[in-house]
């Protein structure tokens, strides 16, 4: 009978649900009261007591709590509920200093109301809110940016200028550096103070069901900017922020090539991003290399830029191995682009040192769109053009096409540019080994053509499809190699040597 017994209660702990079991910390058995009062010290000894029993989840309940910075720990799970919201203080002088990075370069920052450094199995959830009450911090930006113009002072600069109301870049919502097995789900976040969620040296983040919504006007209110990460995955978030909703990023100039840290293997899926700058971007501070990276299933509407990547002389770093796929776009400046001219010129030809960017390898495919004013920008330097580009299965109604600068192995499938400025659909300049299959435009002019092809060469070309409403043209090739071969197939094309 006893042995029975014994059975038995075994059998009945191990169907009891792990919640049982589980360590609970509720921040008002600390002294947080929910009623908008200060409560930093309160919520971090809930944060603290979870720590040193091992591990634990800490609660937030329903209710509206103030805080200052707080420092997450190790083995905890930080649960906003629902009901609650979490308030940044706005006290500018009274919120802590610590070693970070801030736009690539590792420096001191303000604390983030949600901070954690080298930690291991990390979780920040709930169905709760937080607010980073984050006007007086764009005030005190704005306020600054004006006396670092007056003494021509960059934005990058390590420290901002005496008299200015800010002494260090502003804090993030979420800003976690070297941690391990992150989650991130289902809380909503506004008003952040500027970068909304920002990993750095992180590994295995996963960001799920977030919403992150921000004035437009605010500024550098980024979304989710993962930072020389090893294993991302963004899901089922939605963002509408005053700045790129999601960008990639690995250090800037020397001090991204210093520490030499990739943000590699990262995925997007199932989200929804609006107004902001970007809807996925990948720079300007790329310096340590981009890899990996694939886009599925997403919705841009109202975002200046689609799919952009950027950077220019002076980055290095190598951006490779791009996948998007089953895009959908809406109301944008422009759909896709790729930039190696942001904050600088293309016009010479630079020797290739270690501050020479590359792009390679990107592939994107199954992109619609509509009322987008240009459809596809692609500008290469001369001394290191972007290589290995397919866009393919693409439907953009846009004013503007394509147009294309300094770029090699470019191919183009199945892409279809319904522009309406009445200019050429596909315009490439200093093209090299170029795939145009199956191109179209319905909305052709007398004056130019669909395909106005400039200092290319290698072209292979077949089964485009064009419909000339006013006798319009195909195409015209203007110093392109191999072009008397060319007018021998197109009796139409209008050849200019």
């Amino acid at each position: 009978m006893k042995k029975l017994k014994i059975v038995y209660l075994l059998a009945f702990f191990c169907l009891m649900p792990l919640s049982v079991f589980a360590q609970y910390f509720n921040v008002k058995d600390y002294g947080a009261q929910g009623n908008k009062k200060l409560c930093t010290i309160a919520i971090q000894k809930a944060i603290d007591a979870a720590a040193k029993a091992g591990g634990g989840r800490v609660i937030v309940p329903a209710g509206e709590y103030l805080s200052g910075p707080l420092f997450l720990r190790s083995n905890i799970v930080f649960e906003v509920c629902s009901g609650a919201t979490i308030y940044f203080h706005d006290d500018i002088a009274d919120t802590p200093v610590i070693m970070g990075s801030w736009e690539g370069i590792e420096r001191k920052v303000y604390a983030s109301l949600l901070t954690g450094h080298d930690l291991e199995n990390v979780t920040i959830t709930g169905r709760g809110r937080i607010d980073g009450q984050g006007k007086a911090w764009w005030d005190a930006y704005w306020e600054t940016d004006k006396i670092r113009t007056e003494k021509g002072i960059r934005e990058r600069e390590p420290e901002n200028p005496e008299g200015s109301p800010l002494k260090f870049p502003r804090p993030r919502m979420i800003n976690l550096y070297r941690c391990t097995n992150v989650q991130i789900s289902d809380i909503s976040i506004t008003n952040s103070p500027a970068w909304t969620i920002h990993p750095v040296y992180c590994r295995n983040v996963n960001i799920q069901g977030v919403s992150i919504i921000q004035p437009y006007e605010s500024p550098n209110t980024d979304g989710i900017n993962p930072e020389s990460c090893n294993g991302v995955r963004i899901s089922n978030c939605y963002v509408d922020c005053g700045d790129d909703c999601v960008t990639i990023k690995s250090g800037y100039n020397e001090h991204g090539r210093k520490v030499g840290i990739p943000c590699e293997n990262i995925t997007i899926m199932n989200c929804t991003f609006a107004h902001g700058r970007s809807a996925v971007g990948i720079g300007s501070e790329m310096s340590g290399g981009v890899r990996n990276v694939t886009v599925m299933n997403c919705v841009f509407k109202g975002t200046l830029r689609g799919l952009r990547v950027k950077t220019g002389r002076g980055r290095g770093g190598i951006v490779e191995n791009l996948l998007a796929n089953g895009i959908v776009m809406e109301n944008l400046r422009e759909g896709i682009s790729i930039d190696m001219g942001y904050e600088g010129t293309t016009d010479k030809v630079f020797p290739v040192t270690e501050e020479t960017p590359f792009f390679k390898n990107i592939r994107y495919s199954n992109i619609t769109g509509c009322n987008i004013e240009q459809a596809i920008n692609i500008v290469g330097l001369q001394e290191a053009p972007p290589q290995d580009i397919l866009l393919e299965n693409i439907r953009l109604e846009c004013k503007q096409g394509l147009v294309a600068n300094h770029v090699e192995r470019l191919t183009l499938r199945n892409v279809e540019l319904l522009s309406s400025d009445g200019k050429s659909p596909f315009s490439i300049t200093n093209g090299a080994r170029l795939v145009l299959d199956n191109l179209s435009s319905s909305q052709l002019s007398k004056e130019y053509p669909m395909l106005d092809l400039k200092m290319a060469s290698g072209t292979v070309l077949k089964d485009c499809i064009v419909t000339f409403p006013n006798k319009g043209w195909f195409m015209q090739l203007t110093d392109c190699e191999g072009t008397e071969y060319l007018n021998n197939l197109l009796h139409d094309a209008l050849i200019t040597k």
